[in-house]
C-alpha cells in the first residue's frame, strides 16, 4: 500500500487497490457512486447497467475490506 503523502485522488480513483487511508478510500467510494449514478440515470434502468452496478459495488467492498487490513497497521 502506499504511503499517504503518495499520490492524488485521480490516481485513487484508478487504481484497483485501495487508498492510502480510510478517508481516502470513502471519498473514492462516494465518487465513483456518484458517477455510477450518473451513467445509470443517462443510460436507463437496463439490465446490463444494473449488473454492472452490482459488480461496481462488490468492487468497492472488496476494495475497502483489503484496505482495512492495510490501515489498522
Amino acid at each position: 500500500m502506499k504511503q499517504p503523502d503518495e499520490g492524488n485522488l485521480f490516481t485513487d480513483l484508478m487504481e484497483l487497490g485501495p487508498a492510502p487511508t480510510m478517508a481516502r478510500e470513502i471519498v473514492v467510494i462516494i465518487i465513483t457512486l456518484i458517477m455510477l449514478g450518473v451513467v445509470m440515470a443517462l443510460v436507463g434502468p437496463q439490465l446490463i447497467t444494473w449488473i454492472a452496478a452490482a459488480v461496481v459495488v462488490v468492487f468497492l467492498g472488496v476494495r475497502f475490506a483489503l484496505g482495512l487490513r492495510g490501515w489498522a497497521e
